[in-house]
């Protein structure tokens, strides 16, 4: 990991595109609080619109529900003008401008495209994610090379959209999270003509010797020798002898230690001689925060850390060693 000085050095490098920014941030801030201020006095105003004719009129009902229409229309028109606008063009400037040069300067092999991601029919081809996908979402796209090793990887979020009815018919819908975090995708180090997928394996650690049963309902399960590997994930794959040339002793212990950093959520696809990991995410990675000034350094370090973690995947997998030919 980068150290204070290290980050305090791009952050000099970087003063005078930081300052222009801040001047940004400031307009902006000023555009929220007139906006704010508008809102307040136009609900004054349809407040006292509802007090005058509702003294007048019968009608309190049709009145109140018009004040209240009229007021939504009001807020979102001053938002959108006021508020959200010039927030959104400050947040697009500072991570294109800020976080491009920062990435460059961290990872001179890689390239950050904050507007792009991964596409879905990339993401749902790595066959982790089985269920139906009715909304996709991804941005922060990072592309390019740490040392021999081609790799990408971005914030994604899948939704399924879910819809029942209850007893007195009526409809009620709800989204479902299916996943919500970073997509990582990297050439192997090896060729192989098999697949597998390792992923968390809620159902042992759950329900023990039983939940150990309810794995091989979904088919091609194979068993390997480390036991915390077994506890904490279930394989699957397409050969014996092809899964185990690819999840070694070593590679087990290495796909262990990624656990340990991202967490119990971790899971692996190998397939076409690349590997694929997704792990949820808690808060928007990679994202400036517009209340903190554009120079202030725990927002940078933050987003050079969350970059590192994804980067330092590479080693961790030791996938820059090439003893065996491509």
């Amino acid at each position: 990991m980068f150290s204070r000085e290290q980050v305090m050095e791009i952050i000099e490098q970087q003063a005078g595109l930081l300052s222009e920014l801040e001047d940004q941030r400031q307009v902006a801030l000023n555009k929220q609080q007139k906006g704010y201020a508008l809102i307040v006095v136009a609900a004054v105003v349809w407040l006292g619109t509802v007090a005058f004719i509702g003294s007048t009129s019968e009608m309190g009902f049709l009145v109140a529900f018009i004040v209240v229409v009229g007021f939504t229309i009001t807020f979102f028109i001053l938002h959108a003008v006021f508020i959200g606008k010039h927030k959104k063009e400050y947040l697009l400037a500072y991570k294109g401008k800020v976080l491009t040069a920062v990435t460059k300067a961290i990872q001179p092999g890689m390239r950050y495209r904050p507007h792009e991601g991964i596409s879905e029919d990339l993401f749902k081809s790595s066959g982790l994610i089985s269920s139906r996908i009715d909304r996709y979402h991804a941005e922060d796209l990072f592309l390019g090379e740490v040392g021999e090793t081609e790799l990408y990887f971005s914030e994604v979020k899948a939704e399924r959209k879910d819809t029942s009815r209850d007893s007195e018919g009526r409809t009620q819908t709800k989204w479902k999270t299916l996943f919500d975090g970073v997509f990582f995708m990297a050439d192997f180090h090896k060729e192989f003509s098999t697949w597998a997928t390792v992923t968390p394996d809620f159902a042992e650690r759950t329900f023990g010797w039983f939940g150990k049963k309810l794995q091989k309902l979904g088919g091609n399960v194979i068993h390997l020798e480390n036991l915390e590997f077994e506890k904490a994930f279930v394989v699957r794959g397409g050969d014996q002898v092809g899964v185990r040339y690819v999840l070694t002793p070593d590679m087990q212990e290495r796909l262990l230690k990624l656990r340990e950093v991202l967490g119990d959520t971790v899971m692996f696809a190998f397939k076409d001689s690349k590997v694929v990991m997704l792990f949820a995410t808690y808060g928007n990675w990679f994202e400036p925060d517009f209340k903190k000034p554009s120079y202030e350094v725990r927002q940078i370090e933050e987003f050079i850390m969350e970059m590192q973690i994804c980067c330092e995947v590479v080693e961790t997998m030791n996938l820059n060693t090439r003893i065996w030919t491509k």
